[in-house]
């Protein structure tokens, strides 16, 4: 126990109280914007993105904590608090975007479709792959919250499964985004990926060498 239950109880509260004040205030804050402003359009696309980059930095983070602070050149504990508070944003930008779509009444979205995959009427295929985006993110966050009563091989399988989820959330954002469209939207997936792809490389690359380097014989003792 240790307190892992309570902690993943107030992070649970925590987003329900943020979701149901953002839907309180998307109405309200429309009111203000003035007519033939797409708030809620705005917002989701906005916080998709954000989602996008959150993940993306903490997935960047994870390869470095696992290549042991870049090859010893970062401080293992500053890149493990950036992996984790960056896992925590990505979960919170996802979480506002999809409630930003449902609230959307042109996007056709239903609070139904969001969480159970292809059950949307809209974009079938695309709305599925964030839906189990956003449970591989739930998923990643829960086993974080009782990693001391999961066994190590259970929470780094879990832990594996998140490049998955980047994958899915990725292949989402292309195919369901307003915005694929638009140069500076490519030119971000682009360039975010490639160095993911790099990193991920170079982290296997050092992996193998490490390897392959035959183990060092213990000093014998003399008689």
């Amino acid at each position: 126990m240790s307190g892992a239950f309570p902690r993943a109880l107030r992070v649970f509260l925590l987003l329900a109280a943020g979701a149901l004040a953002m839907r309180a205030a998307v109405p309200v804050a429309e009111a203000l914007a003035g007519p033939g402003v797409p708030l809620v359009w705005w917002t989701a696309r906005a916080f998709g993105l954000l989602a996008w980059v959150a993940l993306w930095l903490s997935a960047l983070f994870g390869i470095f904590m696992a290549g042991k602070g870049a090859g010893g050149l970062l401080d293992k504990a500053w890149i493990a608090e950036l992996h984790g508070r960056w896992s925590v944003a990505a979960l919170v930008a996802t979480v506002v975007h999809v409630l930003a779509i449902v609230a959307d009444p042109v996007s056709g979205v239903t609070p139904i479709a969001a969480i159970a995959p292809f059950t949307s009427a809209t974009l079938t295929g695309p709305v599925a792959l964030g839906t189990l985006a956003l449970w591989g993110l739930a998923l990643v966050a829960v086993s974080t919250a009782l990693s001391r009563r999961l066994s190590r091989v259970a929470w780094r399988a879990i832990h594996a499964g998140a490049f998955g989820t980047l994958l899915l959330g990725l292949v989402h954002g292309i195919s369901a985004g307003t915005d694929t469209s638009a140069t500076p939207v490519r030119l971000l997936y682009l360039i975010t990926t490639g160095l993911l792809v790099a990193a991920a490389t170079q982290r296997l690359l050092l992996a193998t060498r490490g390897a392959g380097r035959p183990a060092r014989e213990a000093p014998r003792r003399s008689p």
